[in-house]
């Protein structure tokens, strides 16, 4: 233990550095050898310290998560082939199956090998052939479930040959099959070949809604531990100012104890890095569970970065230490007790609410216009709400200590509420700290609860009804039984409403003349016209229309109207050259004139 140097010189640096050492190392003596009840503090501390901890590294793990289920998901995304290539042993046809199941989207994708070497998707050490299929393990485990009997009506004559590794899976509970197929002939109409898996192209955009989600989520998580690590490492800090007073009665000065009592609160903020390590561990597992908006993980994603697990790391410490000494100086620890020095001051309310209002102002463009894209939009939302937030825990005591004064003298209650009110009027800071901590983290949780809830109504109102599309094309299920095709899917439990269409494609006569004897020209291919029959209650469907009987003709424009439409009278091939088949002669079909007007 040191005592003061007499004649007031100056220690050196050295000196200096070894006297911290010293009270340092008595205050962790203290910690661990002071009876039950300094066991019992300084686990509390460790405990409270802990769960702070693992939140701080789960918060630095977000960047890596994102990261490994972004790589992964561009890892299994096709790279298309050359425009006019055709096939080789290196290319297979695709083409996306994906559909839902109750509240679960299901992705799929049919496939065919054009060659030997044609690419494989990862998490496959081969391609299913046809009639064969590979799932996921989550759509395993549902399609054997009694709850995935229906799901499995989906795939009668499928034979499921292989497991998709987690190498070709987002997260562990995705559902994702690849089936292999005979049906896809050649490109077109959702059909595509590719040359391999792994997209390189541009990077991931997380949409500025989940950012805001995430950003809101994180800074509602963190300020609280600010407070929570602020009001653990003060725990037993009573207990511990009396002891220090018997210390003054062998010598020690104020600032020795105040090391000491540093000392004492590092220890248990050391157990609490070790807790908090450990507490992020195991926590690794039960993520692996959620997923939100598509974006999962697999525990070995939860790993934190490693420049910001070590900034936790030294900053939880040297915080600690920090409380202890600024809590220190206000507190007189004589030989003979321990006497508060510094006399309770009026809490000053103008910055207080200066906190808030900042927030508001930063948040408030981003609520009337919507969250922007970019690194300043996303820093704006970060400081907007951790003012807010702070702006809250800074209110709470100047709104304890006023409505304290109010209560002097008044006979509101018996003998507990009087000693509750005048131990709030001497010091209110220990009460209003502890319980400021809770109120921003309810507030938090509030703010992340109504951006979710806003979020997934915005969600269903972009989706409208819960519409499925069901696909088949012309080399799976002929034309002819569309009909009987509309009638099974009407009759299927759960169907409410089934509509049916069928859509082609067709060209002008004369262009399709033109190809039957020379190649087209640059700029002289236009796009094939989009054609589609169906009955009035299934083009309702899909545009606006006015009356409507069987055997009209609608020309609709596209949503920019930028598509063009052909004249009234002209002539069309139907399923024209290169659509579907070339090896049969396309229909001709003249488009009707416009109907006269109606009589005045």
């Amino acid at each position: 233990m040191s005592a003061a140097l007499p004649g007031g010189s100056r220690p050196g640096r050295g000196a200096t550095l070894r006297r911290w050492g010293t009270d340092l190392a008595m205050g962790a003596r203290f910690a661990v050898t002071g009876g039950r009840e300094g066991w019992v503090r300084t686990a509390l501390t460790a405990l409270g310290v802990g769960l702070g901890v693992a939140v701080l590294l789960l918060a630095t793990a977000v960047p890596n998560v994102l990261d490994a289920a972004t790589s992964r998901h561009r890892a299994r995304t096709v790279v298309p082939a050359a425009v006019g290539a055709g096939p080789s042993d290196r290319t297979l046809l695709t083409a996306p199956v994906s559909s839902a199941y109750r509240d679960l989207p299901v992705r799929g994708m049919l496939l065919k090998a054009e060659g030997p070497r044609a690419p494989v998707p990862p998490g496959l050490s081969r391609l299913p052939g046809p009639g064969e299929m590979a799932v996921s393990p989550a759509l395993s485990d549902l399609l054997s479930a009694p709850g995935g009997a229906l799901l499995k009506e989906r795939f009668p004559h499928l034979r499921i040959t292989a497991t998709i590794g987690d190498a070709g899976l987002v997260y562990p509970g995705e559902l994702l099959f690849y089936q292999g197929s005979d049906a896809l002939l050649r490109p077109g109409d959702g059909i595509e070949r590719v040359t391999a898996f792994g997209d390189r192209g541009d990077p991931f955009r997380t949409s500025p809604l989940m950012v805001l989600i995430i950003l809101v989520s994180c800074v509602a998580l963190l300020t609280p531990v600010a407070v929570f690590l602020a009001t653990a490492v003060r725990f037993g800090g009573e207990h511990r100012d009396r002891r220090l007073a018997a210390l003054r009665l062998v010598g020690a000065d104020r600032a020795t104890t105040a090391r000491i009592a540093a000392g004492e609160a590092l220890t248990g903020t050391l157990f609490g890095l070790l807790t908090g390590a450990a507490l992020f561990l195991a926590g690794r597992i039960p993520l692996t569970g959620i997923s939100l908006f598509g974006i999962g993980c697999f525990p070995s994603d939860v790993s934190p970065d490693a420049v910001l697990a070590g900034f936790v790391a030294v900053a939880v410490p040297l915080c600690s230490v920090g409380v202890t000494l600024t809590a220190m100086r206000r507190v007189a620890v004589e030989p003979l007790g321990v006497t508060r020095t510094a006399l309770p001051r009026r809490r000053r309310l103008w910055w207080r609410l200066l906190l808030p209002a900042a927030g508001a102002a930063l948040l408030l463009p981003q609520a009337i216009g919507g969250p922007g894209p970019g690194d300043l939009a996303d820093a704006q939302v970060v400081l907007g709400v951790a003012l807010l937030l702070l702006g809250v825990a800074a209110l709470l005591p100047w709104l304890v200590d006023t409505v304290v004064a109010r209560l002097d003298g008044a006979d509101l209650g018996g003998q507990s509420w009087q000693l509750a009110v005048r131990r709030l009027q001497l010091s209110s800071t220990t009460a209003s700290r502890s319980v400021s901590g809770i109120t921003v983290a309810v507030a938090g949780a509030l703010a992340v609860q109504l951006l979710l809830t806003g979020s997934q109504s915005l969600d269903e109102q972009r989706r409208g009804p819960a519409w499925t599309a069901v696909d088949a094309r012309d080399g799976t299920v002929p034309a002819a039984r569309a009909p009987q095709l509309y009638a099974r899917l009407r009759a299927a439990t759960g169907v409410r409403t089934a509509h049916g269409m069928v859509s082609g494609y067709a060209d002008s006569a004369r262009h399709q003349r033109a190809l039957a004897h020379t190649a087209p020209a640059a700029g002289d291919d236009p796009e094939p016209y989009r054609v589609t029959v169906a009955d009035c209650a299934a083009l309702r469907q899909l545009a606006r229309l006015g009356a409507c009987s069987e055997g009209d003709v609608f020309l609709v424009e596209g949503p920019d109207g930028s598509s063009s439409l052909p004249r009234p009278g002209a002539r069309l091939a139907l399923d024209p050259v290169g659509s579907r088949s070339d090896h049969r002669a396309p229909a001709l079909w003249p488009v009707p004139p416009p109907p006269p007007p109606p009589p005045p």
